[in-house]
């Protein structure tokens, strides 16, 4: 019991490390920042993040910059140079950064029809490949989207390093009863998931996801708020295996063509119900968007 308490307390050090560098991805991150963010060493710190993790705090820094650069590519319409600055390039250093990490040019990755992917997600991209070609999606999905302030949540939350497509479904089962086990049902609030990566960019393996339950009161390890925000939202009432179709619809065919920026808070999913007897679920998926 012991080493398991000794293994939780540095897997919340290091989230609290990922949830820092996520944040704060715009400014010049050291590694003896985060180490001292976390009062360890930078040396130490780092061993311990790449044993939960699986990579060092500067390549997992390098990586998230670069797979930001590249959603916004996919996402919005700035610039490349733009995307670079905002990164903590020069456009120079991006270039070649990019091309050596994804194989291609930025300018190449910007003006593909398709984008790389594993076998699992295969059916994603070739979903949204199939509704370009449709020129009343953006409108079908606009109709649906509305613009919201979504008050702060207190969440208890478990983050995962996993395949969207392959494990979540057995990672929130597992999630759910151990919410069962710890909480009485007049505790329990609302579910909510939070994406932190596009699949079609990152290694889909190494996707990073917390599962999450709203409480009204509660302290201790994995524990955080969420805080009020404007988010575009869009009510989603369908089989569960379509959610992450969904998600990509709005990234892929509305947010590049819309009015709107995306800011560095998290996506949210937040689960209204559990599976009916249609075999459906109600979620509202909320973008976390730019005040203007």
């Amino acid at each position: 019991m012991e080493g398991q308490g000794v293994r939780s307390d540095i897997t919340f050090v290091v989230n609290q490390a990922i949830n820092y560098i996520y944040t704060n991805l715009d400014r010049n991150l050291t590694v003896e920042e985060i180490g001292d963010k976390c009062c360890f060493s930078k040396y130490y710190f780092n061993r311990l993040f790449k044993v939960v993790v699986g990579e060092s705090i500067y390549s997992f820094i390098k990586r998230m910059r670069l797979e930001r650069a590249a959603f916004q590519m996919k996402t919005s319409r700035k610039s490349i140079t733009d995307i670079a600055v905002e990164a903590g390039y020069s456009p120079s250093n991006f270039a070649s950064a990019f091309k050596q990490y994804f194989g291609i040019s930025a300018s190449e990755f910007r003006q593909m029809n398709t984008e790389p992917f594993k076998d699992s997600f295969a059916r994603v991209a070739e979903h949204i490949q199939n509704l370009k070609k449709n020129e009343n999606v953006f409108c079908e999905i606009d109709a649906k989207m509305q613009i919201k302030k979504i008050p702060g949540m207190r969440l208890v939350y478990k983050r995962v390093i996993c395949n969207y497509s392959r494990e979540l479904k057995e990672a929130w089962e597992l999630f759910c009863k151990e919410i069962e086990e710890k909480y009485s049902l007049d505790k329990v609030g609302r579910f909510v998931g939070i994406s932190y990566d596009d699949p079609l960019i990152v290694d889909e393996d190494r996707c990073i996801y917390d599962m999450c339950m709203e409480v009204d009161e509660a302290s201790g390890l994995n524990v955080y708020q969420i805080e009020t925000g404007i988010y575009a939202c869009y009510e989603f009432y369908d089989k569960p295996d379509k959610l992450i179709l969904t998600f990509n619809e709005i990234f892929s065919l509305w947010l590049p063509f819309c009015n709107y920026e995306l800011d560095n808070r998290p996506s949210l999913e937040i689960y209204h119900s559990g599976i009916d007897e249609k075999g459906n679920i109600h979620a509202t998926i909320c973008l976390p968007i730019q005040q203007p």
